[in-house]
């Protein structure tokens, strides 16, 4: 003999409950169609926004690619200078600083005669560049001597006078020039950027 099921109604009295808190069949209709329209338009926002995530995303891989290939096009154009600027370093500033190291001198001199117009300017130099130096500072007023200093380089100088003194160090200078194209170099090698 078959087992008899007796079909439960509760929910009915649920769907009442939910009706009852309704005063009018338009209210529950207005309701529905409020509650409906709210949940499309979420529906419709989520779907949007899924699609254009879905559109965006080859757009902005491209980008992201093409970026980085910029930035490997600058890495490698700045790492093939590296030699050519490290060669102008070495060859073309050493020699535009020994014919530019007359001018600097005489100029040093200039100041010093215009700091101590009555005082004797010694000039120091390196033995070998004593004899250039004089035969450019010759048509000088200032009262100068120009003495050999085997402690300098050919590219220093020391100017002093009664109360005070200047100098040169292009050797110096240079240095610091390669030095800072070195570390510009490694930095951007090391790091991808020419932030400090």
């Amino acid at each position: 003999m078959p087992a008899l099921k007796l079909e439960s109604f509760s929910h009915d009295m649920e769907i009442r409950r939910g009706i009852s808190k309704f005063e009018s069949f338009e209210a529950m209709r207005e309701s529905a169609y409020n509650e409906g329209v709210k949940s499309g338009a979420e529906a419709a926002t989520r779907a949007f926004e899924e699609e254009k995530v879905r559109s965006l995303a080859p757009i902005l891989e491209a980008l992201d690619d093409m970026g980085f290939t910029q930035v490997e096009a600058c890495r490698a154009m700045l790492k093939s200078m590296r030699p050519m600027v490290e060669q102008m370093a070495n060859t073309l500033l050493p020699a535009a600083a020994r014919q530019g190291f007359g001018a600097e001198v005489a100029a040093l001199l200039c100041k010093a005669y215009e700091k101590a117009p009555a005082a004797q300017i010694i000039i120091s130099l390196a033995p070998d560049a004593v004899a250039p130096i004089e035969a450019l500072l010759a048509p000088s007023k200032a009262d100068y001597a120009v003495e050999p200093d085997p402690s300098l380089g050919a590219l220093q100088a020391r100017v002093s006078w009664q109360g005070g003194y200047d100098q040169i160090d292009l050797d110096s200078a240079l240095a610091e020039v390669r030095a800072a194209i070195d570390t510009f170099f490694n930095r951007f090698e090391r790091t991808g950027t020419d932030d400090a």
